[in-house]
């Protein structure tokens, strides 16, 4: 096989070089092109010559591929013998690992789901933009590994995750090094299963696509290769919602259409397959955009739901943003903190279309339900305009014990939080942020509902919330969940855990907890206090409590049938690992509960106004003004269903 470069490349040609460097140029691309050319090379050569370990195949593996693509693509934009050598050496050690993933089959043969895929990806676009200053026997080395290797290894991943009944069984490379004991001791028993439908499919099938498109015409499989990838990529869209919702989160969306979107390219203009017909990629970008949540010191926030803490980078987007000429896409691909400093930010150079408007598509809605059973309102999408997010629905991979849980941006500063960065490790502390006391949600007796151990990684729960209702006008949204069977899974003797909010735009929120129970318990309300930065404070004082952060507040008044205590606290989470305080709202041990928090949200300097709420027979009656808004909503709770509001 010759290694000379072909007319047309894997991502890019020769005379594409003009408009990369015109996008390296632009401001949006600065950083991560400075982080590129301006790497520490030698602190590189010393890891990739006297500190790499071979056996270390998910951290060492995972820098030596990165360095190697970061470098190759640098010498391809502008030449540098410094770049090219450390390209090369990176591309030696790289293939001087025995295999590119930890997972086997049947205790021998290597299971590409989990870094191979993007080491194989890293690779062969770095043979590509390398191709005039690789040896013979250099690009020799690199077919071998992905003819012999890289490629069955995919195959076998996708493979057994379409026919699971098939697979004799995965499990642990036990030469693998530099995993945790509590990773080690995972049941992969069902994970052909599990990876089936998540983003692991499409980081499988990325090595299948890699394979084919650099070995098509020079090895037999890689027709079929490509075939397989092809339809592994249509299967895995054709299961995602209709809405273009990514149920794992914008991040995780950012990872999966990373690698969806480049192996779709190397399809394309490698091997004469077009999977960019197999969904409709600009409703994606509007799921994107809908679960963004800028604030004024996060512009790359986003609504945690389960895993995902932050928004998309730039590289799927500019891609949907070329090839529909979806100005939304290219709108979100140039938002601060989208391109990073990462070697696939490269991508999004290669693929960024300027003659695309980057505008926000006028149709979107401030108000939307997304799937699994995500409520959203907002006023705007600035940094400073209010969203609310309700969590209903159903389990999902990468979720948390967060049913009913509700997050509240305002004025710039997450008000109501759901910490992130929790650990996929159940032994540690942080594994505590995925359970439902880490969230603004309801415990019972002290307790929340179903959640696994993770016996099986990060994989779905069986909790589910039920979508009750759901109301929305100009400046008002109402929305009704019922978790009950969540918590009845945890052996709670609940029929009832009901939650309904009210947003009154812009800034004022009703919370109203509806709890039926079979044996008498108390309840508790939990108001998590984001403090990543250690800029968040509570306090309390009688029936009221307020929470502050730098650039606004959020002041909260509770009443209940019964007698509802405040207090405060934090996770019981080591200091060094993080603080993280919460307002506890408890009602006293009953059978039945309904506890209601009133919560007004204010600029920095800015008063509250006065709102108060009054018992009147079977109603509530909150009436008051914030801000100039007059409030008068009535609250009438019934046997079942939604309560009956009148604003």
């Amino acid at each position: 096989m010759t290694h000379s470069p072909l007319p047309q490349g894997l991502l890019f040609d020769q005379s594409e070089l003009p408009r990369i460097k015109e996008t390296l140029a632009r401001p949006e691309f600065a950083s991560f092109w400075r982080y590129a050319r301006e790497a520490d090379l030698a602190d590189d050569e010393r890891f990739l010559r006297d500190e790499i370990k071979l056996d270390h195949v998910n951290a060492d593996l995972g820098r030596a591929a990165n360095i190697l693509q970061r470098c190759a693509f640098v010498h391809a934009i502008a030449p540098d013998a410094r770049q090219l050598a450390l390209a090369k050496l990176a591309l030696n050690r790289v293939l001087s690992f025995r295999r590119w993933d930890w997972i086997l089959e049947a205790g021998k043969d290597t299971v590409g789901v989990m870094r191979n895929g993007t080491t194989s990806i890293a690779v062969v676009l770095a043979a590509d933009w390398l191709a005039n200053d690789l040896t013979d026997e250099e690009h020799a080395a690199v077919v071998r590994f992905i003819g012999d290797e890289a490629g069955p290894a995919a195959e076998r991943a996708v493979f057994g995750m379409t026919h699971p009944d098939q697979v004799i069984g995965w499990g642990m490379d036990p030469e693998a090094k530099g995993f945790d004991q509590a990773y080690l001791d995972i049941d992969f028993s069902r994970w052909p299963r599990i990876l089936d439908v998540n983003n692991l499919r499409i980081i499988a099938s990325s090595g299948l696509a890699a394979a084919a498109a650099f070995l098509q015409g020079h090895h037999p499989r890689a027709t079929e290769w490509a075939a397989m990838a092809d339809a592994s990529l249509r299967l895995f869209v054709s299961r995602l919602p209709q809405d273009g919702a990514f149920p794992e989160g914008p991040d995780y969306w950012h990872f999966t259409f990373n690698y969806y979107c480049v192996s779709a390219e190397l399809l394309r203009r490698r091997c004469g397959i077009d999977v960019r017909d197999a969904f409709d990629f600009p409703a994606m970008t509007r799921y994107v955009q809908m679960v963004s949540v800028p604030t004024i010191t996060q512009p790359d926030a986003c609504l945690n739901i389960g895993d995902a803490f932050k928004m998309s980078g730039a590289e799927p987007l500019a891609w949907i943003g070329r090839h529909f000429r979806d100005s939304t896409a290219n709108q979100l691909a140039l938002q601060p903190g989208t391109v990073r400093d990462l070697p696939v930010s490269a991508w999004a150079a290669i693929w960024f279309d300027p003659t695309v408007p980057a505008r926000r598509s006028a149709d979107l809605p401030l108000d939307r339900v997304l799937f699994p059973g995500i409520v959203i309102s907002r006023t705007g999408w600035s940094p400073t305009d209010t969203v609310l997010s309700l969590r209903s629905g159903e389990p999902e991979n990468h979720e948390h014990a967060d049913r009913n849980s509700l997050i509240f941006v305002a004025h710039g500063e997450r008000l109501l939080h759901d910490p992130v960065k929790a650990s996929y490790m159940r032994t540690d502390p942080k594994w505590q942020l995925r359970l439902t006391a880490a969230h603004t949600a309801l415990l019972i007796d002290g307790r929340g509902h179903q959640y696994h151990n993770g016996e099986e990684g990060t994989n779905a729960s069986q909790a589910h919330a039920t979508f009750v209702d759901h109301r929305f006008g100009r400046d008002w949204m109402s929305a009704t969940s019922d978790a009950a069977a969540a918590y009845a899974k945890a052996g709670l003797p609940v029929t009832r855990a009901q939650r309904t909010v009210i947003l009154l735009k812009p800034d004022i929120l009703i919370v109203c907890d509806e709890v039926d129970l079979t044996v008498a318990l108390p309840v508790q309300t939990r108001w998590q206090v984001f403090n990543d930065d250690s800029q968040g404070t509570v306090q309390t004082q009688g029936g009221t409590f307020t929470i502050t952060r730098p650039h606004a507040s959020l002041q909260a008044s509770s009443a209940a049938l019964g007698e509802a205590i405040i207090t405060t606290g934090k996770l019981t989470i080591p200091d060094k690992d993080g603080v993280y305080p919460f307002v506890e709202v408890t009602s006293a041990s009953a059978v039945r509960h309904c506890l209601l928090t009133i919560c007004t949200a204010a600029p920095k300097g800015q008063p509250h106004g006065k709102v108060s709420v009054k018992r009147e027979a079977d109603s509530w009656r909150i009436t008051g003004e914030h801000r100039g808004q007059a409030v008068a909503v009535s609250i009438v709770p019934r046997e079942s269903g939604a309560p009956r509001i009148t604003l």
